[in-house]
């Protein structure tokens, strides 16, 4: 099972993963999700996103640490 949320990013971020298909970088994957959330839980990001302003990446992480 997965829980669906979405993290407020900034927007060099943003811009970045823009440029990366709207993905999250690689290089910056650390500086928005913890190290227990990547390789433990899992993090399935989509897309980012600007809304009134403001940069979000929305994801789905797994509920157990395996």
């Amino acid at each position: 099972m997965t829980s669906t949320t979405k993290y407020e990013i900034s927007k060099e971020i943003y811009n970045r993963a823009v440029e990366n298909r709207g993905f999250v970088t690689e290089e910056d994957k650390e500086s928005v999700w913890s190290v227990a959330q990547l390789y433990g839980y899992g993090v399935y990001s989509g897309h980012v996103y600007e809304e009134n302003g403001k940069y979000y990446v929305p994801f789905s992480m797994g509920d157990s640490c395996d």
